[in-house]
């Protein structure tokens, strides 16, 4: 049967619901047990999106994590790239990359994946001096 006219008011509440970081984060952890990862894996998860809620407060972004779209992203990864080294940047960045994925993955995000085109941080390496091959020739 073809649908015409509006949603009733139970599919409107299903269309509107929205999942608190908090629920999300429930689900994400479970899934990750669910995994068998390792204590230390889900740990680093914890923390790492702890630190996004403290960056997103530091920049004074009251948006639940979420509700986060790309350019709320890129303004954090900004922030933070005055205060830590790019390892560490992109460290987070590995933790939010999972934890979007499995929100879209499992149909709990509003809109798109806002990590879908966010890369890591490039790191340039130090080029590090070697030593020298100063053997002397015993034959010379």
């Amino acid at each position: 049967m073809a649908r015409r006219g509006r949603l009733t008011d139970e599919e409107l509440k299903i269309v509107n619901a929205k999942i608190t970081d908090e629920e999300a984060l429930k689900k994400f952890i479970r899934d990750c047990h669910l995994s068998n990862l390792r204590p230390s894996t889900i740990k680093y998860y914890n923390n790492e999106l702890a630190a996004v809620k403290v960056g997103l407060a530091e920049l004074d972004i009251d948006k639940e994590v979420v509700e986060l779209d790309q350019e709320d992203i890129a303004t954090l990864i900004l922030h933070l790239k005055e205060k830590i080294k790019v390892v560490s940047i992109n460290t987070g960045l590995r933790a939010i990359k999972a934890f979007f994925n499995y929100l879209e993955k499992n149909k709990l995000l509003y809109s798109n994946n806002p990590t879908k085109y966010i890369k890591q941080l490039r790191d340039r390496q130090k080029i590090m001096e070697t030593l020298e091959d100063q053997r002397k020739c015993l034959s010379c």
